[in-house]
């Protein structure tokens, strides 16, 4: 079943409220980040067990990412995307509320749910936006969430500085973003229809059940992205203070790489137009490699930031592209691809940090690091068959029997 047409017009207002919806994601854990150590002292609780408890937007987020796969595939990305962001900016107080440390953990897994049904459900609009278009548009869709995380942690800092109560500052913050869901309603494409009859009328292959092949290639390739992104948040300022930088220097690496991801995923879509998604991975990934490398052997803060920077530029349009052609494989159903993909990425992230930090344990800091470097070579060896996973031109939404 075909979609209507949308006019130019609509397709620009549908491509705004997507924007304002993947900035309102990035913004509303951003605005949390910072307040963690507020919620730490209101419950009076140890590292460790705080540590256990930030586990629950993980374990949400696993538990509930398939589920929202399907709900797309059965009821439409829109409703599950308005309902989803509904309850994050909804649910963004409850860990401010929370009276015991039970119910932080409790609070911190619906919170990781919403996350996951909104993430799957935002790509998955943003594959029809980029459908509807004819081009590419994931990477600025990435890259407005990347901006609404640099303002969310901005506006959580300053909350903090000031002192505001977690509790009325997560309450503003969501009624603010959640503002945005009563703004875009209207201007998100209405899939609700096709979806019901791709649920109930086609063979198209799901998630996790029976993997395609390219799910599979896609998988891995947003587990290579994943390894790429948690090592400058989870490691860079440990490594930096490492080689002797001061507190100051040593958070600047993360910033580096956070500021030129953002910038490759504002021009992201123009190259992937121009070359095609093989190409600009291919280099995305040797240039990961290469700066990282680099960076490593040279081993002192200053071209450590410079390779963390370049790392930032080339893994920007790794899970941009990754969601854009999974959304489209024929004969995968799109919520359920882009739930598998996402499900994978989430496992990528989990797993990351205990990757590094079992070799850092028994190594070098820089051989422990080189795992960036890896991942770059992976990403860039699996980048030239994507020119192979594409459905043809105008038949993306078409079932494979």
């Amino acid at each position: 079943m075909n979609l209507p047409a949308k006019t130019t017009t609509d397709l620009t207002r549908t491509r705004i409220a997507v924007l304002a919806l993947f900035f309102t994601n990035g913004a509303l854990f951003a605005n949390w980040a910072p307040r963690i150590p507020s919620v730490q002292d209101g419950l009076a609780i140890n590292a460790t067990m705080l540590g256990v408890a930030l586990t629950g937007l993980g374990v949400g987020g696993l538990l509930f990412t398939l589920t929202a796969g399907t709900l797309v595939d059965r009821i439409g990305s829109r409703r599950v995307l308005l309902a989803s962001t509904a309850a994050l900016c909804a649910g963004l107080v409850l860990p401010a509320l929370a009276p015991t440390w039970w119910a932080l953990c409790l609070a911190l897994v619906v919170l990781g749910a919403a996350d996951a049904a909104m993430d799957v459900s935002m790509n998955a609009q943003g594959v029809l936006v980029e459908q509807r278009s004819g081009r590419p548009l994931l990477n600025g869709f990435h890259a407005s969430w990347s901006v609404g995380a640099v303002a969310g942690g901005l506006v959580g800092t300053a909350a903090a500085a000031l002192r505001v109560p977690p509790a009325v500052h997560f309450l503003a913050t969501g009624a603010v973003l959640g503002a945005v869901v009563l703004v875009v309603r209207q201007r998100l494409i209405d899939d609700e229809e096709r979806a019901g009859a791709v649920a109930t009328g086609t063979k198209r292959r799901g998630g996790i059940g029976r993997p395609a092949p390219a799910l599979l290639l896609l998988g891995l390739m947003v587990v290579f992205a994943a390894q790429i992104e948690d090592v400058p948040q989870s490691w860079s300022a440990v490594y930096l203070s490492d080689l002797g930088a001061g507190p100051g220097t040593a958070g600047l690496a993360f910033v580096a790489f956070s500021v030129f991801m953002t910038a490759g995923r504002l021009v992201g879509d123009r190259l992937v137009e121009r070359l095609g998604p093989s190409v600009v991975v291919t280099g995305g990934g040797l240039l990961v490699a290469l700066a990282f490398g680099v960076g490593l052997l040279v081993a002192s803060p200053l071209p450590t930031i410079i390779g963390f920077a370049l790392a930032g530029l080339g893994a920007s349009p790794m899970f941009p592209v990754a969601f854009s052609m999974v959304g489209r494989l024929p004969g995968v159903l799109p919520g359920a691809g882009i739930a598998t993909v996402s499900l994978v990425s989430r496992l990528g992230f989990l797993a990351a940090p205990l990757l590094v930090g079992g070799l850092v344990g028994v190594t070098t800091f820089q051989v422990a690091l080189s795992v960036v470097v890896a991942a770059g070579l992976g990403a860039a060896a699996l980048a030239p068959r994507l020119s192979r996973l594409q459905a043809p031109a105008g038949d993306a939404s078409r079932p494979v029997d």
